[in-house]
């Protein structure tokens, strides 16, 4: 039976999907760019049901970026729990909590992104005048609020998955995973309303 990944990478089946590493990276540049160090990850628990890796992924790319940088990511600074809105709301909480809290939060996507803004109004912060915030995937809701966050190519992955299948399905075999994965637009940080120089 023919079968084809889309956002999910696998060395044994044909996929579609992005350098999560490189997407993680590029947020951690941004934000070092405008001037940050004290720089906190939100993002999913490293096992998850589903076992997606993308947000760990992300996560090892925003370390590196940081760790060539000279720029040290604590422990504190990163948290990790269930996908969702309400989920990052609290961890944000947790780290706005914290004696010397973030001045910017990457959160591995748009979705933890919310939450995040939502804990910053709650807590009486404005952002990104004292906390700047970076998503990933870039919604349609991303661009509504104004926020700052790395566009990846959602539906041209879906376009890309459904072309490759319906391919497979037409040679009646799946085409092989040794075939470099069709082009995708480049991942892009879009800069709008939630990121800043922190205040000193």
């Amino acid at each position: 039976m023919p079968i084809v990944l889309v956002d999910v990478a696998h060395a044994l089946v044909p996929n579609v999907s992005i350098d999560d590493v490189a997407g993680g990276a590029m947020p951690a540049g941004h934000l070092l760019e405008a001037g940050h160090r004290d720089i906190a990850f939100v993002g999913d628990v490293e096992n998850n049901p589903f076992a997606f890796a993308s947000s760990q992924r992300r996560l090892e790319g925003m370390r590196a970026v940081m760790s060539a940088a000279g720029v040290a990511l604590p422990a504190r600074y990163v948290r990790r729990g269930p996908y969702g809105r309400e989920s990052a709301l609290e961890l944000t909480r947790e780290l706005l909590a914290l004696r010397r809290r973030p001045t910017a939060i990457f959160a591995a996507s748009d979705v933890q992104a919310f939450g995040v803004l939502d804990a910053a109004a709650r807590a009486g912060l404005t952002v990104p005048g004292d906390l700047s915030v970076i998503g990933f995937d870039d919604i349609e809701l991303a661009a509504a609020i104004g926020l700052t966050t790395v566009r990846q190519p959602l539906r041209e992955s879906g376009r890309l998955g459904a072309r490759l299948l319906l391919a497979a399905l037409d040679d009646d075999q799946a085409s092989s995973p040794d075939e470099p994965p069709p082009g995708l637009p480049a991942l892009e940080v879009v800069a709008r309303r939630t990121v800043s120089q922190p205040v000193t």
